[in-house]
């Protein structure tokens, strides 16, 4: 340390737009000042989220050197880098970022390193390469940190780290920025009449989001609750695929692509009922925006979901590939506008009270206190 703060340095792949690199953004301007130096370099391109990190004030690198062919490269542009500014931890999440970031680190003398782990099992491909130097650099590895109690297996299992050395923090959100009173005016941008129940999705239009899940719980929704609509939210290679299956199952007027948006906060309180139906999750902050919009949700429980969700209280879990259960639950909810108030109120509360966007600065705080600490 440098007898005032603790410089923490973030390396990454990049900062495009994603539940991850929101994590970042989100945390390291929150960081308290007087404790800590926060930075961040981007072995690839800078991406979506470069300038609200740097606009912060945060100290804001990238390589440009993301490709496999330039891994030495940025390996020594990463070793340059920590020599010069003198990290005393290396924060490393993410693809190549977790070897080199590592490897950079232990070549450049940061006595401190962490991987912070965004993934659970099967949720990526882990080449031989990289399966080998997660045994390796374990020793070289200060801590783990994961973002859902979910992960443990995973993470003492496929990473090899030793479960002492694994702690869980929980992503949060800020509530003073969701507004829980409904808001149906955003509908009239889709050409969604304000009276029609409105269930909503936010998510990348991915095969492990399972869109395709929701489509076919849509068409049985529309039969029992006929002017239902479906608001797609978010972006992917599975959007024409999903605007077929919208045809060939006769909803294609039922449903409506939103595309990629940064207006999320203005579009849940539109929306009755929130439905997230992946095949794999980690810790989806998407399912916290919408509890802090008051917004009953209905999610498939997989991973670090039903950290979140507490069943027949804030929403509902169902099973995931089951269109028939995701249908029947949402169709539950729209039935019943007391039911959608209650779970609604109960996922705010539990949003304030457990998994507000301070209370995870203040854990991660903590932790990277503990390990600099520590030998």
């Amino acid at each position: 340390m440098n007898g005032q703060t603790i410089r923490v340095l973030f390396v990454v792949p990049d900062l495009r737009f994603g539940g991850a690199e929101q994590h970042v953004a989100t945390l390291l301007p929150r960081m308290d000042p007087q404790k800590f130096t926060a930075s961040v370099i981007c072995i690839g391109q800078e991406g979506d989220l470069f300038g609200q990190i740097s606009s912060a004030g945060i100290k804001a690198t990238a390589l440009h050197l993301g490709r496999k062919r330039d891994a030495l490269r940025a390996l020594r542009a990463l070793v340059a880098h920590m020599r010069g500014t003198r990290p005393d931890v290396v924060v490393v999440w993410g693809y190549n970022a977790e070897m080199l970031g590592r490897i950079a680190a232990l070549v450049a003398g940061v006595q401190h390193s962490i991987v912070w782990v965004h993934a659970v099992a099967g949720a990526e491909v882990r080449t031989a390469l990289r399966r080998w130097a997660d045994r390796v650099l374990i020793p070289t590895t200060s801590r783990h940190f994961g973002v859902a109690e979910a992960q443990r297996p995973f993470i003492t299992g496929d990473l090899h780290c030793p479960a002492s050395d694994v702690q869980i923090i929980h992503n949060g959100v800020d509530p003073a920025l969701f507004d829980v009173e409904d808001d149906r005016s955003p509908l009239r941008e889709f050409g969604i009449d304000e009276s029609d129940p409105v269930v909503g999705i936010v998510a990348a239009l991915r095969p492990e989001k399972d869109h395709v899940t929701l489509f076919h719980a849509a068409a049985r929704l529309v039969a029992d609750v006929p002017r239902a609509k479906i608001l797609v939210i978010g972006d992917g290679p599975c959007r024409p695929e999903l605007e077929a299956l919208g045809g060939e199952l006769g909803i294609a007027q039922d449903v409506f692509f939103a595309g990629s948006r940064r207006d999320v906060a203005r579009l849940l309180p539109a929306i009755d009922v929130f439905v997230l139906c992946s095949t794999t999750e980690c810790f989806p902050l998407s399912v916290l925006e919408a509890m802090a919009c008051a917004r009953p949700v209905v999610c498939t429980d997989v991973g670090g979901i039903r950290e979140m969700v507490e069943g027949g209280v804030t929403g509902y879990l169902v099973p995931p590939r089951d269109p028939r259960r995701l249908a029947a639950r949402i169709t539950e909810i729209l039935s019943d506008p007391e039911l959608a108030l209650r779970m609604g109120q109960a996922g705010r509360a539990r949003v304030e009270s457990e998994f507000t966007v301070e209370q995870s600065v203040r854990a991660t705080e903590l932790a990277i206190e503990a390990v600099v600490q520590a030998r």
